[in-house]
């Protein structure tokens, strides 16, 4: 068997993916609502803290490293969100959705020990199978929120996907759709019933230079293996820095300071 599948949450421990769901379900009616989060997933994170009073920065910024995908952690009593942007647009929305499972832990007192100790997504975590149970669980949840059962079978419907005839350009549609990576589609195909075992293996047999060479012939989903060039952030940084200037409440030569090391990251991070 196939170790995405062996490893899932939903293979390896049914009853915990339908506590997952359910946890999915009603976090989507208080802070999604009914429709396909895709690059949204970062307002999702925003919203959340908002409604829970909780102090959370998110950064996005390019780590010239394919390995790591996002990482987590706290600091003097703020949640510290970081996503590489280098990555294909699809990893980072479903790394985002995955630290969002570690947040929501923290701050519904489940388990603390993720945030508190940091928390980093790597790509085997992100594009095969958790290492611990914790991640396990974050997977699963990450990708039940940007494809939900409903949104799922809806597409489906609408695009006139065959279930008995599901190929890589049929998930292609899906990836298109709803902007999640290869592998997570084809997993949320197997779990909410779409394709059988035996599909889901021979789908995820597929080579990922063989993916590509489908994206880049078809053009589907290609929107979304684009990297993150543009979309970086440094939280409220640049924001804050700004209002203290405006406001003059730091000295000239702290002032100073603060926008040579705000040239210096964005020099870093190749944002001049």
């Amino acid at each position: 068997m196939n170790n995405v599948l062996k490893d899932s949450l939903f293979v390896s421990q049914n009853r915990k993916f339908d506590e997952i769901q359910s946890v999915v379900r009603q976090f989507s009616a208080e802070y999604v609502g009914n429709s396909i989060i895709k690059d949204n997933i970062f307002a999702v994170i925003q919203n959340y803290a908002r409604k829970k009073e909780i102090a959370l920065e998110l950064l996005r910024f390019p780590i010239h490293d394919d390995e790591l995908w996002a990482l987590t952690f706290l600091k003097q009593d703020t949640i510290f969100v970081c996503v590489n942007t280098a990555l294909p647009l699809c990893k980072q929305f479903f790394a985002a959705a995955h630290e969002l499972y570690h947040i929501y832990c923290y701050v519904e007192n489940a388990d603390q020990s993720y945030i508190k100790n940091g928390s980093m997504l790597d790509s085997a975590t992100g594009d095969e199978t958790g290492r611990t149970q914790e991640d396990l669980e974050a997977n699963a949840f990450a990708g039940l929120l940007l494809m939900p059962d409903q949104l799922l079978h809806e597409q489906i419907l609408l695009y006139g996907i065959d279930k008995d005839l599901v190929s890589v350009d049929s998930v292609l549609i899906l990836m298109d759709m709803f902007a999640m990576p290869y592998k997570a589609v084809v997993l949320r195909l197997f779990e909410s019933g779409n394709i059988s075992h035996q599909q889901a293996e021979k789908l995820l047999e597929v080579g990922s230079a063989d993916v590509m060479e489908r994206v880049s012939l078809t053009g589907k989903a290609k929107r979304w293996q684009l990297d993150g060039k543009g979309t970086e952030s440094f939280g409220t940084l640049l924001e804050k820095v700004e209002y203290n200037r405006q406001h003059e409440y730091l000295t000239e030569s702290r002032e100073n300071d603060d926008v040579a090391y705000i040239t210096q990251l964005k020099k870093e991070y190749g944002l001049d």
